[in-house]
Order: structure tokens, then C-alpha cells, then sequence
């Protein structure tokens, strides 16, 4: 397996003071987001359950709590939980029907996976990274070659989620290429590429094209 990449000071840096200003950019939306969901349990039963989805997942190689807004009805969840296999969410949220109408709104502009700047906050993640996978799929891509997960921190967005629909590349290379820049390049450097990913992520949420 490749070496641990160490990511710059100036990166980590570069996380904590952009996602602090997030949380306070969002802050209306945060609770725009609480007041839906709480007013969607009162109405329709089948929405009712937690706040947040919780699963565990890899970053660095590291097993750390994975946080989304929880979009799934409870009963769906329940199910998956009660079949005793890893949840595939890309699976569930396949059909409309397993989300709740707040979940439907959240997954067109990728608004469930908000809480994870939780998660870059506390160090788990970076904003810019390979996306974290769950425990199954990790040891898919260790198996297939793949040790991005393994040797770099993920992220909230990564080169392939900034081209969603557009990548010309797979996964996989995009964020081999990623990990090859990380390697070579200034801290600057890196908080540049990271900027461009962060904004071209905006335009594919601004987009709209969700599940």
C-alpha cells in the first residue's frame, strides 16, 4: 500500500476557517431544514425518527461517525438495518418513495450531506478529498488497487463530485491525480486546486440534478 499522504497545515488551516464561515452562511438554512423536518414528523408518521443519519465509514484508513441529514423513512431504514447487510444508500435513495418529502428536496441539491462540516470541523474530513466510503466498499477498493481512502483524508467534495455528469475521467483516476497533485505541490498550490473544486461543486448543486 502507497505512504500516508500528509496533508500541509495550510490545508487544514484552509478547512476549519472556510467551514466556520459555512456554518454561519447556512445558519438560516440549518434552521429552515429543522423547522421542515419537525413540522413533517407532526404531519405524516412516516417521516418520524432522528435528525441525522449516522453510518460508519473510511477516511485515511480511520473508521470515524459519518453524519447527513436522515432523508430515509424510518421504516426503510429499519428494513435495510434488519436484513443485516451494510446499507447502501446510493440504493435506498434510488426510489423516491424510501424518502421523506424534506429527504427529496435535500438529495436535488445535495443539501443532506450539510452535516459532514461537522466532520471537517473535528478533523474526520477535509472539504476537498476522495469521498468517504462506507466499510464494505472500502475493502471493494482496496481489493480492486484503489487505496485513495487508505492514504488520504476524504472530503466533503472531491474532484469527481466537481465534475459530476461532466468527468471524463473515472473516480478512481480523478482522485489518483488528486492524491499525485497533494504529493508534489505546495500548501498555496493546494488551496487553489481546492478552491476551483469547491466552486465548480457549486455550480453541479446550483444545477440541480440531484439522485
Amino acid at each position: 500500500m502507497p505512504e500516508i499522504i500528509k496533508l500541509p497545515q495550510s490545508k487544514r488551516i484552509f478547512d476549519v476557517v472556510v467551514t466556520v464561515v459555512l456554518f454561519l452562511l447556512l445558519s438560516p438554512l440549518f434552521a429552515f431544514i429543522v423547522i421542515w423536518i419537525i413540522l413533517e414528523w407532526i404531519f405524516i408518521k412516516d417521516s418520524r425518527g432522528s435528525f441525522l443519519y449516522m453510518e460508519k465509514r473510511v477516511s485515511q484508513g480511520k473508521k470515524f461517525n459519518f453524519y447527513k441529514w436522515r432523508t430515509f423513512k424510518t421504516k426503510v431504514l429499519d428494513e435495510a438495518l434488519n436484513s443485516g447487510r451494510v446499507i447502501q444508500t446510493t440504493e435506498l435513495q434510488s426510489d423516491p418513495k424510501n424518502l421523506t418529502y424534506y429527504g427529496r428536496f435535500l438529495k436535488r441539491i445535495y443539501m443532506d450531506e450539510l452535516p459532514q462540516l461537522w466532520n471537517v470541523l473535528k478533523g474526520d474530513m477535509t472539504l476537498v478529498g476522495p469521498r468517504p466510503t462506507n466499510l464494505e466498499n472500502s475493502e471493494y477498493f482496496k481489493k480492486s488497487g484503489d487505496f485513495s481512502r487508505e492514504i488520504m483524508i476524504c472530503g466533503l467534495t472531491g474532484p469527481f463530485q466537481a465534475q459530476k455528469g461532466h468527468a471524463i475521467l473515472s473516480q478512481t483516476n480523478l482522485d489518483k491525480e488528486y492524491a499525485d497533485f497533494l504529493i508534489k505541490n505546495p500548501g498555496w498550490k493546494i488551496i487553489l486546486r481546492d478552491l476551483k473544486i469547491i466552486f465548480q461543486t457549486i455550480i453541479i448543486v446550483l444545477e440541480a440534478k440531484g439522485i
